[in-house]
């Protein structure tokens, strides 16, 4: 009984101090409505879909890991400091309308070796980072 209250004020402890997904959950509902919502194209809306968080990120890795667009957004201010979800929960437009402004900024920029902007990519049905695994 005594190893059970102490894994349980453990967990307790573990779950109040942990920060949240929250504001990374807010920056993919961003992205989807400004992108995938808004294509006519039936294919890149079961691409980004089934790529979920491999837009910015990749497959396998540590999640502070980002692909080449997901290196330009955390370049360009797409930040969790800067976004904390507390300020997703008080001003949800206000950060909305700041993100998508972040992102807009990004569609202009190109991976390293790359011929298209992130921007061409989407707009020509391909994921901007790379493919569904985020590679």
């Amino acid at each position: 009984m005594k190893k059970f209250v102490i894994y349980l004020a453990v967990g307790l402890t573990a779950s109040v101090v942990s920060p949240r997904a929250f504001a990374i959950k807010e920056f993919g509902e961003t992205w989807a409505k400004i992108y995938v919502e808004s294509s006519d194209n039936e294919d890149f809306k079961k691409l980004a879909a089934e790529a979920k968080c491999n837009v910015c990120h990749i497959d396998g890795e540590n999640k502070k890991k980002h692909n080449p667009y997901g290196d330009a957004a955390e370049a360009a201010g797409l930040l969790k400091k800067t976004f904390p979800p507390k300020r997703f929960k008080e001003q949800p437009e206000e950060v909305r309308k700041e993100v998508e402004e972040i992102l807009r900024k990004v569609e202009e920029k190109k991976a390293e070796g790359q011929d298209k902007t992130f921007g061409e990519r989407i707009k020509s049905g391909m994921l901007p980072g790379g493919d569904v695994k985020g590679k």
